[in-house]
């Protein structure tokens, strides 16, 4: 009989089988945050996260239906910036940033002409990526729509607020 006690184990094992995913997830996003942050900041955080970075990579393969390759490639272009600051309030306009595939496989992205830099890293269905403006560095996660745009939240040491967001979309 359907909803009967036998279902009980089945829908505990379904339960508990979400909650993995979901874990596995939140890992990658901190884990990919990170080794971006290191690679950026010289950090020696990169070498504690192997081990991390491999169970990461292996969880992403079974989402993916893109290669990481043809991920990283698919977002290749340029892209018209809009977002907040920490404080919330809307950037006066809207800037450029161009991504590119650097040899080493890393994503390049450079803001206005080059004005700032960063380095990303394509993981699942997120993008986070650590730059460099002005001597201070800042983590951005953001999620890869299924129209191609990106948005997401960033955050920089320096800076009091917890508001700061971007949209990118194609231009």
């Amino acid at each position: 009989m359907p909803g009967g006690p036998d279902d009980r184990p089945l829908e505990n094992m379904k339960m508990h089988i979400k909650s993995l995913l979901g874990q596995i997830k939140r890992i990658r996003l901190l884990t990919a945050a990170l080794l971006t942050a290191s690679a950026v900041g010289g950090w020696g955080a990169a070498t504690l996260l192997a081990a991390n970075a491999a169970v990461v990579e292996n969880a992403t393969r079974l989402e993916q239906s893109l290669s990481p390759t043809e991920a990283k490639t698919s977002l290749v272009g340029s892209y018209a910036v809009t977002g907040t600051d920490p404080d919330g309030r809307p950037y006066g306009g809207t800037s450029v940033v161009d991504i590119s595939l650097a040899p080493s496989g890393a994503l390049e992205l450079e803001w206005d002409n080059g004005r700032q830099v960063g380095v990303g890293q394509v993981v699942g269905n997120t993008l986070a990526v650590a730059c460099l403006s002005k001597g201070r560095t800042s983590i951005l996660v953001m999620n890869i729509n299924p129209d191609g745009s990106l948005s997401g939240a960033w955050s920089r040491r320096t800076d009091r607020g917890s508001k700061a967001t971007e949209r990118w979309k194609r231009s």
